[in-house]
């Protein structure tokens, strides 16, 4: 906490460097006032948000309004990091701060000198998400709001700015209802505490990032928006299941940035797999029935957030009630892995014969991709291509990064793989492999003018030579680059739907059902599947409609940001003959095992219209889906974790990962935990 002291210059704004002129003056002084909300509390004794690596919060209401300021208010996680270069060390102008947004005249580092009441302050909204859903749900106005935020966050005071790197934003909006007047929408900026040209700026709740409030220019506060959050978003308790898909539509958004991903929770947490670091910073600390634990590691070092959600049952990623288990004889594996490598050798021996000369035969598209990549800042995890289509910085690394296999020990993904089908074989269990393709790789041309010359044609071909090798010591890896590909090159009639999203990594309807459909063939040939049809199940499909932010425009540069909108996708759900949405069972003999290219359309945005649910349709049965969403290379964790007996029942594990994880992974394929 600041000592007034510290905040001795009231007449002045105090920088590092002094006071300055009125010019600089934002009122201030008051004393230190927590930040509280109505109904979510910080519950782990001693968090400190410039120090702490796990962050516990407990929801009365479980409102969206709730969840979200649960999820972003003063979250260590989230912080923007310190840029490698020094901030100048010179006098900021604050003229016209933030592009004249929000109202100069209005701005003030003590909250008690603006007109909220305290009923008010205590309903603060957690700003970016809050305006997400506006946008999500086509709220009149809800584009001058993002808007705001953007002029906030991209406001530079006349210095030079870091590519990727903004010193403040808009944490948190008040809705102020006045006497006389439209309702008015005011916020709470928060800077960067490694910020040195506001060093002195009064930090009055005390979280190390200092802060000052203002109310936004009436052309920036809609009333439709006003409306909206003081509805619905702010109203509504949210049931179980919709806190559920809360909880993973956050994991996924924020797995980009900082590898997030959704841990199955258990009666208490901390838990046996909790790191010894995370147990010794709660002090012993123990929680009791968490709803949704999610394990995030941004920086190398495991974080977690958990939220105790009342009314909210626990499990964040746990498969809903199973159904009646059923029983197959046990079958010795039959993996198929000699098409492929045939077809591979094929095509190498059409592309001079070796892989070198293959990967000289795109080197001219890999060479614009590595261009466009230099240009990027250290924090910026996506670019731009044509037609809205965005693309991720680790994908393009992956499709630029050569050979697979030549990553050292702990990144070459070859040894792991082969080694968890020689466990589950062990087990009596089947195993398919299967490398979803980038958005590079299936749409180069909307990368690069240099792409469009290979459109339908491989432009990695280290994925296929992985494919091969892996092949080639008895793994049977699924083909999904050729259906793509040739769908791809088909593509062009009016109102066709992209195999990818354009804002995001993943695929589309169209794409998830293409493999979907692959796998199903698959499925049906082997020999124990008979008797897997004798208990068939029928399910129909229910076309539906979302729109959504994918997971990379707000991971552009920020002046690009506003370009985009909310994009609208359509989904398939599976749905049984009465209605009711299909659901995986965990006690399917069927394994699909994956990350967020599994959860997608299935835990998220449509629900129940995933891969899982569609190669169950295809198959006649539900399938037990083993999800983590950035955690493709290691989810073979949460499989093996369950136990022999678990794993014996099974008849097949079907594991999909993005090709992308498996160049320079975050960290290292873990050696399988076989119980």
């Amino acid at each position: 906490m600041r000592s007034d002291g510290a905040r001795a210059c009231t007449a002045a704004f105090l920088f590092a460097v002094g006071c300055h002129p009125s010019s600089a003056f934002w009122p201030g002084g008051g004393s230190e006032v927590t930040a509280e909300h109505a109904s979510v509390r910080t519950v782990n004794a001693g968090y400190a948000r410039t120090r702490s690596h796990v962050l516990v919060r407990e929801v009365d209401v479980p409102t969206r309004a709730g969840l979200d300021y649960a999820a972003y208010h003063a979250n260590f996680m989230i912080a923007e990091p310190e840029p490698d270069a020094p901030v100048p060390a010179q006098k900021p102008d604050t003229s016209h701060p933030f592009h004249d947004v929000v109202d100069a005249a209005t701005m003030t580092s003590d909250v008690s000198r603006t007109p909220l009441t305290e009923d008010e302050r205590r309903h603060p909204l957690a700003f970016a998400p809050a305006v997400t859903y506006l946008e999500s749900h086509h709220v009149e106005g809800a584009a001058t709001l993002t808007e705001a935020g953007s002029a906030i966050r991209g406001e530079t005071w006349g210095l030079p700015a870091t590519p990727g790197v903004s010193t403040q934003a808009a944490s948190e909006a008040f809705l102020h209802r006045p006497a006389s007047g439209p309702a008015e929408i005011w916020v709470k900026i928060e800077f960067a505490p490694w910020f040195t040209p506001f060093k002195g700026l009064a930090d009055q709740d005390g979280d190390g990032f200092p802060e000052v409030y203002g109310k936004l220019r009436a052309d920036h506060a809609p009333a439709a928006a006003v409306e909206a959050w003081a509805g619905d978003y702010a109203t509504r308790s949210l049931a179980p299941a919709e806190v559920k898909t809360w909880a993973n539509e956050l994991s996924s958004y924020w797995y980009p940035s900082f590898n997030t991903d959704l841990v199955v929770a258990g009666a208490v947490w901390p838990d046996e797999h909790t790191e010894a670091d995370i147990r010794q910073e709660l002090g012993g600390k123990v929680f009791t029935a968490p709803s949704i634990v999610m394990r995030g590691k941004p920086e190398g070092k495991a974080t977690y957030e958990v939220f105790l959600v009342k009314g909210a049952a626990a499990g964040g990623a746990s498969p809903s009630a199973p159904t009646a288990a059923i029983a197959l004889a046990k079958t010795k594996p039959t993996p198929e892995p000699a098409p492929l490598a045939a077809l591979v050798a094929k095509e190498l021996a059409a592309h001079g014969g070796s892989w070198p000369a293959w990967a000289a035969e795109v080197t001219p598209f890999h060479a614009d991709v590595k261009k466009r990549l230099a240009t990027l800042s250290h924090g910026t995890k996506a670019l731009a291509g044509q037609d809205g289509f965005l693309y991720y910085r680790s994908s393009l690394e992956y499709v630029v990064g050569g050979d697979l296999e030549s990553q050292p020990a702990g990144k070459n993904p070859l040894p792991v793989i082969v080694a968890f089908k020689k466990t589950l074989e062990a087990h009596g269990v089947d195993f398919l492999f299967v490398p979803v393709p980038t958005k590079a790789e299936i749409l180069p041309d909307e990368l690069s003018e240099k792409g469009k010359p290979l459109v339908g044609k491989v432009v990695n071909p280290y994925l296929l030579k992985l494919a091969q090798d892996l092949s080639q010591q008895g793994v049977e890896v699924v083909d999904l680059l050729s259906p793509l590909l040739a769908a791809r090159a088909k593509d062009g009639a009016p109102g066709t739907e992209p195999l990818f999203q354009h804002q995001d990594t993943h695929w589309t309807d169209r794409g998830l059902r293409l493999a979907a459909d692959v796998l199903t063939k698959r499925i049906a040939r082997y020999p124990w599947y008979a008797a897997l049809e004798q208990h068939a199940q029928h399910f129909d499909l229910k076309e539906t409609s979302f729109s959504r932010f994918g997971d990379l425009q707000s991971r552009l540069p920020e002046a690009a940001q506003t370009k985009y909108r909310p994009e609208a996708l359509v989904g398939h759900q599976v749905v049984r003959p009465d209605g009711t949405p299909y659901d995986d069972d965990p006690e399917s003999p069927v394994v699909i095992l994956g990350d967020s290219f599994t959860g997608v359309y299935e835990l998220t945005d449509a629900e129940h219209a995933g891969v899982s649910a569609h190669v169950a349709r295809g198959i006649s049965y539900p399938v037990d889906l083993v999800m983590s969403y950035g955690g493709g290379p290691n989810v073979r964790q949460k499989l093996m974790r369950r136990g022999a007996a678990a794993l014996d029942s099974k008849k097949l594990v079907v594991w999909i990962m993005t090709a992308r994880d498996l160049y320079h992974y975050f960290e290292a394929w873990e050696p399988l935990v076989d119980k």
